[in-house]
């Protein structure tokens, strides 16, 4: 997008405001630092993006926007398909976290960032409404649990680095889908030690 259009200098103040809000945090960013790292003024910085907190909003829509893309797809799915919509829900899902992982990194690190009811509060519900279709319309507690589980090995993606992230995919998928099948451990096949442990009121009533 050639520089002199509005759109293409609005692409240039979103990329490098992402770059300089992972590299020193989105609250110790000023939109000073981003015009001068742009090498505008402020005046032509506040004419696309009067405020801060609009630039996140704008950084964040292409990943919310796919999120919820995702959370319809499946509320469309047929629900006779739904042990093969899970897996490909995970699988997705994974995708969409890799594809935009510096978004996800900037709203990992920042807290702050979440703050905008656009943000912090549209992500909480596609997590929620992607949690209620993985679980399924009948979801019992141990359901809604392994859902947690699974979604929370899903976002141990964050923890790779960025070039390993491809090949670490197949590795967590495979984690996330036997989190969802888990069943809870048999009495003795817990860790001895776990067992030894007796509940203080057992011992009181002996």
């Amino acid at each position: 997008m050639p520089r002199g259009s509005r759109v293409g200098l609005r692409s240039e103040i979103l990329a490098t405001a992402l770059e300089l809000f992972l590299a020193q945090g989105y609250e110790a960013t000023s939109l000073r630092e981003i015009a001068e790292g742009q090498g505008i003024t402020k005046a032509a910085l506040y004419y696309h993006f009067p405020a801060k907190e609009q630039l996140v909003v704008e950084l964040t829509r292409g990943f919310l926007n796919d999120l919820a893309d995702l959370v319809a797809r499946a509320r469309a799915a047929p629900s006779e398909a739904r042990e093969t919509l899970r897996m490909e829900l995970l699988s997705s899902y994974l995708d969409l976290l890799v594809i935009h992982r510096q978004v996800t990194d900037l709203l990992a690190q920042n807290p702050a960032a979440m703050n905008h009811p656009d943000v912090g509060q549209r992500a909480r519900n596609l997590i929620d409404a992607l949690s209620s279709e993985l679980a399924g319309p009948d979801a019992k507690g141990e359901d809604k649990l392994r859902v947690a589980c699974a979604l929370g090995v899903v976002h141990a993606i964050v923890m790779t680095a960025p070039r390993d992230a491809e090949k670490a995919k197949r590795f967590i998928l495979g984690a996330a889908v036997a989190a969802l099948q888990a069943e809870p451990l048999a009495e003795q096949q817990r860790p001895a030690a776990t067992r030894a442990r007796t509940p203080r009121a057992q011992l009181r009533a002996t």
